[in-house]
């Protein structure tokens, strides 16, 4: 499971917005919008599919395990 929270937390250590992590993800071929990244920092969402936290790694420059609940 994802632990929203941590990937708000590594985001803003990186100085991006939900808005730049968005906009990169469609460089990567898996768009994730702004509003499904705010809603899964929120744990609004949960459950993610593994092509979206593999973005959210490769973006945040962060192993798959850092963004796991701990």
């Amino acid at each position: 499971m994802v632990n929203g929270y941590k990937i708000r937390e590594l985001r803003l250590e990186k100085g991006l917005t939900c808005t730049d992590v968005s906009n990169l993800s469609r460089n990567l071929n898996f768009p994730i919008s702004k509003t499904y990244l705010e809603e899964l920092e929120r744990g609004a969402k949960r459950n993610p599919s593994f092509n979206i936290i593999e973005t959210i790694s490769i973006i945040l420059k962060v192993n798959l395990d850092e963004l796991r609940v701990s």
